[in-house]
């Protein structure tokens, strides 16, 4: 039936635990990047989807929670565990089987949950996977096709590639790039998932969907039937990566997808690989105030902010920004460093920066530049300034330059938490549409500076999504930063946007979720719950409360 899910058991023969590891000798595993700390009785580290589904049966009958760990690159706390048992998915890093459709003219590639962002990349740049050596018949085939047409790509890019598919999926991804390929969600096929009680759903895209009211079903190996709705919530037009994604007729396998692990437990992902880029063109530009660069911006999508602004050849890739606390930021750290930094030296009357990324081809690759170059010209920068990358070793100090920022802010506010321990800093996640950017970066201003607050915003502009990072200098500034994150989600939520662009909810912005989608949003997404694990069992506290 097509509005349903079916759950199956494996066999009984592999029903074995997985090894665990001490509670006492696993303190990493107990947080993440939110520096959440919690605690666990029993950490298993299956190897396997018949290790997990064990663990998951075991947990089921026994009543305790479970908790799932993946890269914990997360911050927001959602790998954290509040009590129970815990799940690392780490020996789960294998990358199984690849695939060619040739009707698609895609690639497919079948990939454990633990294996990170990073094996991905490397494997699919230099077409050599590891452990191909066992892969069947029709891998091999795909792979020797693969070899012969070009260059590939999984197009998800978000910032830290030690992250794992699985986590990946876990809170629907992106990063710079997701302003042109869109998040993870939109390149995963296939799921393969675990539920409380040890059964295992597959679920293929386009195999199952959501009633047009929103009803679906989940069927047990034992023929019960547990009927759910899809929530009625509206999701914002906008990037993100709050709450279960709802849509009327949905397909049932996006249901999973930014989830983050609070119904299953995904144990294998099939994901799209297409075409890459001939070539990317980067560019930094410099600007001498912010208006200027947001026109840039604006201009760059499309947009007419300026009545003579020129075109660009294609639409940009990716469009990150970095305001002039972030440059001045990056100048104080380099001069502090001394002649060991490896931050370049920025323009001296450079105010504000925005990155730009272009597809292009190497025969296109000089028009481009030029077309380029024209358009910070006209919007007030100057092509004598701009950094420009057309070699990889040109990329790589564009990236230096990228990465800095923060590692500064993440040096800073370590300085500070010495002297006043608990002291992080506050980073925002909020996103709005494109008519709201500029109202969106006033009210940042506005409300940040009659705070006097230390701040700085940079990011992924491109989807109107850029990050505030306050770096409050004592518990009082943390405290006062902490009511203005939540005054201004209030202004991004009436503006049609959301509390998480990218990083998800975990079980530190659940207060932000609920002001999202209210009291009835929170409970339609608890009936959801109910429907794959009725007794709240499998990442409690992560999103709302049992």
């Amino acid at each position: 039936m097509p509005n349903q899910l079916t759950a199956i058991n494996l066999s009984p023969a592999a029903a074995a635990l997985p090894p665990e590891l001490a509670p006492e000798a696993a303190d990493s595993y107990l947080t993440d990047e939110s520096r959440l700390r919690g605690r666990a009785e029993r950490l298993f580290f299956p190897s396997s989807e018949a290790e997990v589904a064990a663990v998951l049966k075991a947990a089921a009958d026994s009543g305790k929670p479970v908790t799932v760990s993946g890269g914990r690159t997360g911050i927001a706390g959602g790998a954290v565990p509040e009590s129970g048992w815990l799940i690392s998915l780490d020996k789960m890093n294998r990358l199984t089987a690849l695939r060619y459709d040739s009707g698609t003219n895609r690639f497919y590639l079948h990939c454990q949950p633990g294996v990170t962002l990073e094996t991905i990349h490397a494997a699919v740049e230099k077409k050599q996977f590891p452990g191909e050596e066992t892969w069947d018949a029709t891998s091999q085939s795909a792979l020797q096709q693969l070899r012969a047409k070009g260059a590939w790509m999984f197009p998800p890019d978000p910032t830290e590639r030690s992250a794992t598919l699985g986590g990946m999926a876990s809170c629907n991804a992106s990063g710079a790039r997701t302003l042109f390929y869109g998040p993870t969600r939109r390149y995963v096929e296939r799921v393969r998932a675990a539920l409380i009680g040890g059964f295992v759903l597959d679920v293929t895209r386009g195999a199952s969907t959501a009633a047009p009211d929103g009803a679906f079903q989940l069927v047990l190996p034992n023929g019960a039937v547990r009927a759910g709705r899809i929530p009625g919530y509206r999701m914002p037009a906008v990037k993100n990566a709050a709450g279960y994604f709802a849509q009327p007729g949905m397909d049932l396998l996006d249901l999973l997808i930014g989830s983050e692990g609070t119904l299953a437990v995904v144990t294998e992902l099939v994901i799209t690989l297409i075409p890459a880029p001939e070539t990317i063109l980067g560019v930094i530009g410099f600007f001498p105030s912010e208006p200027e660069a947001l026109n840039f911006v604006r201009a760059a999508r499309g947009e007419k902010p300026l009545a003579e602004t020129p075109s660009l050849p294609t639409p940009p890739l990716a469009l990150e920004y970095f305001d002039v606390n972030a440059l001045n930021l990056l100048r104080d750290q380099k001069a502090k460093q001394g002649a060991t930094s490896a931050i370049p030296a920025l323009p001296e009357k450079a105010h504000t920066a925005v990155y730009i990324e272009l597809a292009t081809t190497e025969a296109d690759l000089e028009p481009a530049a030029e077309a380029l170059l024209a358009l910070l010209e006209a919007c007030g920068s100057s092509a004598d300034t701009a950094w420009t990358a057309m070699t990889s070793a040109e990329t790589e100090h564009l990236k230096t330059f990228r990465h800095a920022l923060p590692e500064t802010i993440n040096q800073r506010i370590g300085e500070r938490a010495q002297k006043f321990p608990g002291l992080t800093k506050l980073g925002t996640d909020l996103a709005v549409p494109d008519d709201a950017l500029l109202k969106m970066m006033a009210a940042y201003r506005e409300l940040l500076d009659a705070a006097a607050l230390d701040y700085v915003i940079f990011g992924h502009i491109g989807n109107n999504h850029v990050h505030i990072n306050i770096l409050p200098r004592n518990l009082d500034e943390y405290a006062r930063g902490k009511a203005l994150y939540l005054e201004l989600a209030r202004k991004a939520l009436a503006w049609g946007g959301t509390v998480s662009g990218e990083h998800g909810i975990g079980k530190l912005k659940k207060p932000l979720l609920r002001l999202m989608f209210g009291e009835d949003g929170i409970a339609a997404m608890r009936a959801v719950k109910q429907v794959f694990d009725p007794a709240g069992l499998l990442n409690p506290g992560t999103l709302f409360d049992r």
